[in-house]
């Protein structure tokens, strides 16, 4: 089978999506059914609600996971690849208190260079935007209520005309 074409993030962001299937709310770890590494399960920490979307685009399949903890003011949204049983990480969107402003955790290059089954490919992932100090100092205003719409927005999903 020959290597499938190269693909970026910002490809991933811009294409058209379709099937579109939103989870609800959900707390404690998460399966590996929901979202499979090649552990049996995510665990985010005590306080963290979590939820995953699916969506094809470029004739691929994937899945975001969308998790906030209000109490830490951490939110992150991951996109992945499925990769047969197993997902490739490409890309983490991220606004948590303890250090920097909104950020990327990203791919750069082709995202099926990346090592499957683990959350942060360490040789490939690099952050973006860069800063020149380690703090946040924009507020913490993410809520349950606004989450999934700033994961659409970063990653242009949406099902039935927007999230609101």
């Amino acid at each position: 089978m020959p290597d499938p074409a190269p693909l970026s993030v910002g490809e991933i962001i811009r294409a058209n999506k379709s099937d579109v299937i939103t989870g609800s709310w959900e707390t404690g770890s998460i399966p590996r059914a929901k979202f499979p590494l090649t552990r049996n399960k995510l665990s985010l920490g005590r306080g963290w609600k979590w939820r995953t979307v699916t969506f094809s685009a470029l004739g691929h399949e994937f899945v975001v996971l969308v998790a906030i903890s209000e109490e830490k003011e951490s939110y992150r949204a991951t996109l992945s690849m499925k990769f047969g049983k197993t997902l490739k990480v490409i890309c983490f969107h991220e606004l948590h208190t303890d250090h920097w402003n909104w950020h990327c955790h990203l791919i750069r290059g082709n995202v099926h260079d990346t090592f499957p089954g683990v959350l942060r490919d360490k040789n490939l992932m690099s952050v973006w935007p860069s800063f020149s100090k380690n703090e946040c100092t924009i507020p913490f205003d993410v809520t349950e209520d606004s989450a999934l719409t700033l994961a659409a927005a970063r990653y242009r999903f949406a099902k039935g005309g927007g999230f609101l």
